[in-house]
């Protein structure tokens, strides 16, 4: 029985409850894929008091309790582990304090349970705790990675950046090119560099920059969008709203700052979801992940990403078309599919060099 162990909620609940969109549609990706014989969901400590139920959830009542509600994963965890028979396969989502102690009852007393993880976001931390996760995710049998990192030390492992879904669509295609872009998701400092573009789109006036998620400093961006035209902030927006502006805009951002240590230990979600939606990626980070699949490398810094769009924009159309439309490739690479196949191979064991055993 392959098991996996996730943090999700049905998909028109996730804003409700304030989870990752990206985080729980990757989950939703793998999971209809077919490849899981039954699936769990632990709920992240901040969410509490009465949750509607739905397969799989795990929920203890002490997150009624404001102050013991830290605790409530330790309890979910042990009632989780009383149901993984003991010859199972989990994977994990991350390795987090939501299911840390499940890893470690399963260690010590369903030795013959296989435990992998799929390893989506780490930040390096020197936090005694966060070490001993990444402890965890090194000594699982296997895992499936979305970056390369020498943190990540499993020998029985494979990086895949991304999931597509099992069905995917015939998405729109790009047939006309206007100089609209896109940043969407989590728009931290690290992860969106969303002063800078802010400061930049304000001195590209015949740029559009259109913005969804949550922006950490909201006044910043009102001033901008207030004096500037060509500053769209959509704010918080559903799926199928988000997808409206995605299709509705050519170019999509990836504004990663290369100097944070945690942008070389995951990979955007963002990447993966624009091009299978036949996107144009600008991205300040160079990945050996999706080598082959063409993107524009833009500058990280206010003047370099200023004259990467501005060699960007005066490129021909015919010339801008050939880094668009690519989802076929995307869909081969990271389908279900390929997801299955690498699961059964690190069950197997297959992926550990000669006479090497996992951890």
């Amino acid at each position: 029985m392959r098991i996996f162990v996730t943090h999700i909620v049905p998909q028109d609940k996730v804003l409700y409850y304030g989870l990752s969109v990206a985080a729980c549609n990757f989950c939703r990706n793998l999971i209809g894929g077919g490849m899981f014989d039954k699936v769990y969901s632990i709920l992240p400590t901040f969410v509490m008091g009465n949750v509607e139920t739905f397969p799989g959830l795990v929920y203890s009542s002490m997150r009624n309790n404001r102050l013991f509600r830290y605790l409530s994963p330790v309890i979910e965890n042990v009632s989780l582990f009383v149901r993984i028979p003991k010859n199972a396969s989990v994977w994990y989502y991350n390795c987090t304090i939501l299911n840390a102690t499940l890893i470690v009852l399963l260690k010590l007393f369903k030795p013959r349970v296989k435990q992998q993880m799929i390893i989506l976001d780490y930040t390096p931390s020197k936090k005694l705790f966060d070490r001993f996760l990444l402890w965890l995710s090194n000594h699982m049998h296997g895992t499936i990675r979305l970056a390369n990192s020498p943190l990540f030390k499993c020998k029985n492992s494979i990086c895949l950046p991304g999931v597509v879904p099992m069905y995917a669509e015939q998405y729109p295609q790009i047939n006309e090119i206007k100089c609209e872009f896109l940043i969407s998701g989590a728009l931290g400092y690290q992860i969106s560099m969303l002063p800078m573009l802010l400061d930049a789109f304000a001195k590209l006036p015949q740029c559009v920059l259109h913005i969804t998620g949550n922006a950490p400093d909201k006044d910043l961006v009102t001033q901008y969008t207030a004096k500037y035209d060509n500053i769209i902030y959509h704010g918080m927006v559903s799926y199928g709203e988000y997808l409206q502006i995605l299709h509705a805009t050519p170019f999509l951002l990836s504004t990663r700052n290369p100097k944070s240590l945690e942008n070389q230990c995951n990979f955007p979600s963002k990447i993966i979801e624009g091009l299978l939606h036949n996107r144009i990626l600008l991205s300040t980070l160079e990945y050996e992940q999706i080598d082959g699949i063409k993107y524009f490398k833009v500058g990280a810094t206010n003047n370099s990403f200023i004259d990467s769009l501005k060699a960007i924009i005066s490129m021909s159309d015919d010339q801008l078309l050939l880094y668009a439309n690519q989802s076929e490739e995307v869909q081969r690479r990271f389908g279900c599919a390929v997801w299955i196949n690498s699961m059964n191979e690190i069950e197997k064991g297959s992926i550990l060099p000669k006479g090497a055993t996992a951890i």
